[in-house]
């Protein structure tokens, strides 16, 4: 049995990275989960030096610890993250950060870039069947019918 690649993942929201981190399994292995880019560009050099950080840097409990397979092979940011969370400038201080640590990995990032319009148009229709089922609950509910001012996630 192969074990799985340690990585580390740097992400907005817990949930989401958790999310994220479930859905790397099982090749990769998130070792260390961070939530803030300022003490990340602290905290990734130490797992890069064998340590995991503590919570106080910014580390969440998603995050295995495991350092057995060997150091993280790849820092990946989270897709859902603010594009101005993990930028470009955090990328190119995190990867001399890294290096100075005597370390060279890639650092993946999601792809901002709305997409062709095909994609777009897959996107929207999938909203759209969502938002198409939220509001036939509504309807369903009485909800629509005036006295309802309520926010609702589709």
């Amino acid at each position: 049995m192969t074990s799985a690649t340690p990585v580390i993942l740097c992400g907005h929201f817990e949930e989401v990275g958790k999310a994220f981190s479930d859905g790397l399994q099982p090749n990769f292995e998130v070792v260390f989960f961070t939530t803030s880019p300022q003490s990340s560009l602290t905290a990734i050099p130490q797992v890069f030096a064998g340590t995991i950080p503590s919570s106080s840097t910014g580390s969440t409990k998603i995050g295995t610890g495991n350092l057995s397979h060997g150091l993280p092979k790849a820092v990946v940011v989270v897709a859902g993250s603010p594009a101005t969370y993990y930028d470009d400038a955090w990328v190119e201080r995190a990867r001399k950060e890294i290096s100075t640590s005597g370390k060279r990995v890639p650092i993946l990032k999601p792809d901002n870039n709305p997409g062709t319009a095909h994609q777009q148009q897959e996107k929207a229709a999938a909203a759209a069947e969502r938002a198409a089922k939220a509001l036939k609950k509504l309807a369903d509910e009485g909800k629509l019918d005036g006295e309802d001012d309520g926010v609702y996630h589709y």
